[in-house]
């Protein structure tokens, strides 16, 4: 019986690091890439073609392709995705940067973190 619970405290214990550096793990740059500032670009200073992008900073590190014809944005594409990637933010992130034509856009609740990162990738993209 003593070796149960030896047992059972010695799994509890290892649940418990493993649970804690997970959550050290979720929180590592989340105040610096939430707390980023992302400016707004001049699309009349870019000629047509493709521009490439990224973001490097842990777990929200990701790159992009951003492709502009006649000073718009037609097309943006992700090569490489932030670390536990929300599928559903990234395509509303790029919904609103096609729809208003910059990168001046509210972030997702409950993803600033995220979007932040992927707008400043799209930003790196489009500085001349």
């Amino acid at each position: 019986m003593k070796n149960l619970i030896k047992i059972v405290a010695w799994v509890f214990l290892g649940v418990l690091v493993i649970g804690f550096g997970f959550m050290f793990f979720l929180n590592k740059d989340l105040k610096s890439t939430t707390s980023l500032e992302v400016t707004p670009v001049d699309l009349s200073l870019l000629a047509d073609g493709d521009y490439e992008g990224y973001y490097d900073h842990g777990r929200f590190s990701n790159r992009v392709y951003v492709t502009v014809k006649d000073h718009k944005i037609v097309d943006i594409d992700f090569y490489q995705t932030v670390e536990f990637d929300w599928p559903e933010v990234r395509v509303a992130l790029i919904q609103a940067v096609l729809e208003k034509q910059n990168i001046d856009i509210d972030t997702i609740s409950e993803a600033t973190a995220t979007s932040k990162a992927y707008l400043k990738s799209i930003e790196k993209a489009l500085r001349p």
